[in-house]
């Protein structure tokens, strides 16, 4: 049975910057022409935001780095941006256009709540607008989850009701509007934070998925590629006819690594992958 983790949802760092953004946006407004162009900047730094704590949480990451400066270009990841104004534009044009009937109302909200998670799932992961809105990409999401994706589909209309109805809050009083906004751009990051759990749940059935990758994993895989390069750098000379300065490199590389019984290891074994097994040999 598929355990789903949710406890994304609380990441601190999630938190921390869904208060900030709640805090930026209505800053902006105060800043006249100016501020509509600066709060256009900061919506686009949340939606693509949204969209990377989705990949982050799917890939395993127990810690993520915040929103960096380029997630305000306007010209950047156009389309992630793109697909959440679709999602987002089509939700509203059907709650406010007044001559939708009731039924096909609900059945449009509807039909956007169940595509939307297996929609935003392939965008978040491939980065691909066509592959987003390919309804063979969403079916097959759909359908691999299974009853998990009924779930998430109801976490969803949760989050995303919960956040609209937090706008009331102004009416009672300025403080809890404050609290109400940091509540919406929470429940906005929380929505992509669910659909990255369920994804990291049901890991092993997506080749897009990687394996858990926390922030120590990440540094011993970027350092054995570090290591990777030196020694192509050694089998290069080799290869040239200079064995001697090949020595030298690995020479240098253990050096760099305080000659540890873990580098040495590994260029051991790195060296018995050459064309001729005796420079490994002369190592050891």
């Amino acid at each position: 049975m598929t355990t789903i983790d949710f406890k994304p949802l609380a990441n601190t760092t999630v938190i921390v910057v869904a208060a900030v953004y709640a805090l930026l946006l209505p800053m902006a407004l105060f800043a006249g022409i100016y501020g509509i162009f600066l709060a256009a900047m900061i919506a686009l730094s949340l939606w693509r935001y949204s969209y990377s704590v989705l990949r982050h949480v799917a890939r395993g990451w127990n810690h993520f780095p915040p929103p960096d400066a380029d997630s305000m270009n306007p010209f950047s990841e156009f389309a992630v941006v793109f697909h959440y104004v679709f999602f987002g534009s089509l939700t509203v044009l059907l709650v406010t256009t007044p001559f939708i009937g009731a039924p096909a109302r609900v059945l449009g909200l509807g039909a956007v709540a169940v595509v939307f998670p297996a929609s935003a799932a392939v965008m978040g992961m491939t980065n691909s607008l066509s592959a987003a809105l390919n309804p063979a990409s969403v079916w097959t999401i759909a359908r691999e989850l299974g009853a998990d994706y009924a779930k998430l589909v109801g976490v969803c209309v949760l989050l995303v009701s919960l956040g609209a109805m937090s706008g009331l809050l102004w009416q009672v009083s300025w403080m809890l509007g404050v609290a109400g906004e940091i509540f919406a751009c929470w429940t906005m990051l929380a929505l992509f934070l669910a659909i990255g759990s369920v994804l990291r749940a049901h890991r092993h059935q997506f080749d897009l998925l990687e394996g858990a990758d926390d922030a120590d994993q990440r540094a011993e895989r970027e350092r054995h590629q570090q290591w990777q390069k030196t020694a192509d750098l050694a089998y290069a000379s080799v290869r040239s006819g200079l064995p001697a300065q090949a020595y030298r490199t690995i020479k240098e590389l253990i050096e760099r690594e305080c000659g540890s019984l873990e580098i040495y290891q590994w260029t051991f074994n790195a060296m018995l992958a050459w064309d001729e097994p005796k420079h490994a040999a002369m190592l050891g």
